[in-house]
């Protein structure tokens, strides 16, 4: 369920329906979380027939970990890793409080939740539909609102001018 929430940046409830759906029709790149990037596409497909497979209700019908998931998913590292080499040699990594925690990109519009901690705005609104509780230590949040952190915003559109 994991991976498919990974792949989807979707709640769990209906996931699995939703990723088998889109693999049925061919548009499995429509439901694929597109703030994480952009996905190779037979990699995302093998991720999702994997994701899938590790959901199976039954014990049984699911995968091997040893023998089946972990060298899909080390053969998955080896291509993710080439990829990121590639992309970091055009761009430099951005400092890590630039980094949203729940969707682990860069903010866009970073604002502070009632637990202390800074998320992207959009990231942190989604989050909050689904649940009352902190994205980071899960203990309930005291307060739904949400302060602009217009300094880190500041530090980050300078970051962003400069490289």
């Amino acid at each position: 369920m994991v991976i498919l929430q990974l792949l989807t940046a979707r709640p769990a409830i209906a996931v699995t329906h939703v990723v088998e759906t889109a693999l049925e029709n061919d548009e499995l790149a429509s439901v694929l979380d597109q703030d994480a990037g952009e996905w190779p596409i037979d990699e995302a497909k093998e991720l999702a027939y994997l994701g899938l497979s590790c959901a199976e209700l039954r014990r049984k019908d699911r995968p091997d970990l040893k023998n089946k998931v972990l060298p899909v998913l080390e053969r998955l590292k080896v291509v993710a890793d080439a990829a990121q080499r590639s992309t970091s040699m055009t761009r430099p990594t951005p400092p890590n409080h630039f980094i949203c925690p729940i969707r682990k990109d860069v903010m866009v519009d970073p604002c502070v939740a009632a637990d202390g901690y800074t998320y992207d705005r959009r990231a942190i609104e989604q989050w909050l539909e689904e649940s009352d509780s902190s994205p980071m230590t899960n203990l309930p949040l005291t307060s739904r609102s949400l302060t602009p952190n217009y300094t880190l915003l500041s530090a980050i559109m300078e970051w962003k001018s400069t490289t």
